[in-house]
């Protein structure tokens, strides 16, 4: 089958490139880096959060009955990409393609969630804490926190209801915080039958979008080593055109472009778009979505390590631009059990013969075996 992006796909991503061109540059990076309490990180990052809201990326995905777009998972891919691609400090995929998602489902089974899902649409700040972690990511610019001690329930609170911690990371543009409960009271909770599909779901469009911002990081990174390959020279010559060096970037190009249509077909899979139906064994999809995790870390893990060995002593330094993309790189890929995780997924589908691979099966509509 053919599988294209439309051109309003395509100027929606081209929209936000051009913008994180301008405001999410080294320099804007290397500001955000520095900040040293929330306030100043805030601040670093107010104008570039002002005119991303104002493209109203946000409420991409929260049906039009509630107020947002009503798009589909496969419409965000490309916008998670350009973010990874600008090592965004600012949580926007994890807002746009999980929490408000999220936040959408739970105001359909407790009403008393509509109205933080308006504000949220109207520019409110919100984050999602997962039910395994005391961790949150984005808490410096949330209102409201999505959360719940395990996935049979969801619960939606202030965030000033919470004692904040700042936790250290190893991608210091992915701030991390740890929220210690008070005498809390939930604003919105659900505690039904479809809970844990919901969080499942979840899980699924943060592995998929996590997995497109990674497949940005590694033509980012891909991109500065061969910039810098081009410059730097010794014995006269620049050393990109060492036949050895000319491999290595081939090699992480190669396998960028092959990870790249994998991502794209996971989240066309999402929402209803290439998955088979609700009845069937979700071994399907699980495999779809952990082929896409794997093939994007393993490209951004050949990238940072490629784009490292290039720069030569010099890839390790905090004064050069690249820190900020392997950083992330190794942030993202560390999420949701890693790539154990996803590869133990897609083995025990494979052995119970649920999922066939190969490329027949990339972009088909075939159904998995024995359903």
């Amino acid at each position: 089958m053919q599988f294209t992006f439309d051109e309003d796909q395509r100027l929606a991503a081209q929209s936000l490139r051009d913008l994180l061109d301008d405001l999410c540059t080294g320099a804007d990076l290397r500001r955000a880096a520095e900040a040293r309490d929330a306030a100043s990180f805030k601040a670093a990052c107010a104008t570039r959060r002002e005119r991303i809201k104002e493209l109203g990326f946000d409420a991409a995905l929260v049906p039009e009955a509630q107020g947002g777009l009503g798009l589909r998972p496969v419409d965000l891919v490309l916008l998670a990409e350009e973010a990874g691609r600008a090592a965004l400090p600012e949580p926007l995929v994890e807002t746009a393609g999980v929490a408000l998602p999220l936040l959408a489902s739970l105001a359909a089974l407790d009403p008393r969630a509509d109205a933080v899902l308006q504000a949220a649409i109207g520019g409110a700040g919100v984050t999602l804490r997962w039910p395994d972690s005391d961790l949150v990511v984005g808490i410096d610019t949330a209102d409201f926190v999505l959360t719940a001690d395990s996935e049979t329930s969801l619960a939606l609170y202030s965030v000033d209801q919470f004692e904040l911690v700042a936790r250290e990371s190893v991608d210091p543009l992915r701030r991390l915080t740890q929220l210690r409960a008070r005498a809390v009271e939930p604003i919105a909770v659900s505690c039904g039958a479809r809970i844990p599909s919901l969080w499942r779901e979840a899980r699924r469009y943060a592995a998929v979008f996590d997995a497109a911002q990674l497949i940005g990081l590694a033509d980012r990174m891909n991109a500065l080593a061969v910039a810098y390959s081009l410059e730097r020279k010794q014995f006269g010559k620049a050393i990109g055109a060492n036949q050895a060096v000319k491999h290595q970037l081939a090699n992480v190009q190669i396998k960028i472009e092959f990870a790249r249509p994998v991502v794209y077909s996971a989240a066309g899979s999402l929402g209803g778009g290439l998955s088979p139906p609700t009845d069937m064994d979700a071994s399907w999809l699980e495999a779809r979505v952990a082929h896409a995790a794997i093939a994007a870390r393993d490209a951004a893990d050949l990238a940072a390590r490629t784009a490292i060995q290039v720069h030569g002593a010099m890839g390790y330094s905090w004064e050069l631009d690249l820190q900020f993309y392997a950083k992330r790189s190794w942030a993202l890929s560390g999420l949701h059990g890693g790539r154990s995780a996803h590869f133990r997924s897609l083995h025990e589908a494979l052995m119970q013969q649920r999922i066939e691979l190969g490329p027949d099966q990339l972009f088909g509509r075939s159904l998995p075996r024995g359903a």
